[in-house]
């Protein structure tokens, strides 16, 4: 089994890729807003990730046999554990599919960087986590309780799956915190994005962000990174809105690209560059979101 030092590694290179690709035009609407908040808009974004999901476990284990776990020093029950979860994921396409009828979204074609089960299970933990932050983030915008209720029983299986790769297969944090990170639609398809080659043209459109790159994917409180993005030049001020459970904290973003890692961050954060000291919309995102890892052990203790 790897050090607990390398699997960090492998976290934090998995969480860099979701920056490091460019970003194609993918399916359903960006933010779900007053214009375009229906509860098909909604549960067909939740089936846009769970396309991706289901693509990723499938292709996975078809890639790595229980011979390639167990030489990557993983017991047996790891790669059953991804079956299962595998399962899961095909059984919420089912669901969400069946709702939808004629309406429901297609799966696109997808692009997965694992080269090993260490790889594999390192992305399995960035999906499952923003997976469970994008059904936080979109349950305030279904009126149908149940497909409301739906999505919350799903919500929670995300959740304990996140935290299963994170504790049981990577030995990391079991949870971020005392609060989970919710994500608006268009944040969580920034991150899902680098993973996305194209999608049938009967899927509708979603407004994308310039690429966020962190120089530091595992940074340090109070530590200065640089953080880099494509989009055009802004004139106002820049910062960096770090999303740490129900917390948004700023940083400003000198004329340099540098900025001062906030204190009090735990777990997997998600960062992006905005014009303004708001939660990040539609309106104020420079860029699409980066994930940053900052690990914490059994002796931490959480603010409330």
């Amino acid at each position: 089994m790897l050090c607990k030092s390398a699997l960090i590694a492998f976290v934090t290179a998995a969480a860099s890729l979701v920056s490091a690709a460019p970003t194609p035009t993918v399916a359903i609407c960006a933010l779900l807003t007053t214009s375009c908040s229906t509860d098909t808009d909604v549960l067909n974004f939740a089936l846009s990730l769970e396309h991706l999901e289901n693509a990723f476990y499938i292709g996975g284990l078809q890639r790595f046999s229980e011979k390639d776990f167990e030489n990557a020093g993983y017991p047996a029950w790891v790669r059953g554990r991804f079956v299962q979860i595998s399962e899961h994921e095909s059984e919420h396409v089912r669901f969400l599919t069946g709702v939808l009828g004629d309406k429901a979204v297609l799966p696109c074609n997808y692009k997965f960087p694992y080269d090993s089960p260490q790889s594999f299970a390192a992305l399995s933990m960035v999906f499952e986590t923003v997976g469970a932050s994008a059904y936080l983030g979109g349950a305030q915008f279904i009126e149908n309780k149940d497909y409301l209720t739906a999505a919350a029983s799903i919500l929670a299986v995300e959740s304990r799956q996140a935290s299963w790769v994170s504790s049981s297969v990577l030995k990391l944090q079991p949870w971020n915190g005392p609060y989970d990170i919710p994500l608006t639609p268009s944040g969580a398809y920034s991150l899902a994005q680098p993973f996305i080659r194209d999608c049938p043209n009967k899927n509708p459109l979603v407004k994308t962000f310039p690429k966020l790159t962190l120089s530091q994917d595992q940074p340090t409180e109070n530590s200065s990174i640089t953080v880099k993005f494509n989009g055009e030049a802004s004139k106002g001020p820049k910062y960096v809105a770090w999303l740490d459970g129900l917390d948004v904290l700023f940083s400003d973003v000198e004329s340099n690209d540098k900025t001062t890692v906030p204190a009090k961050l735990d777990g997997t954060v998600y960062a992006a560059v905005v014009s303004s000291k708001e939660t990040p919309n539609d309106g104020n995102m420079l860029s699409g979101f980066a994930i940053a890892q900052l690990p914490f052990n059994s002796a931490a203790r959480f603010d409330v």
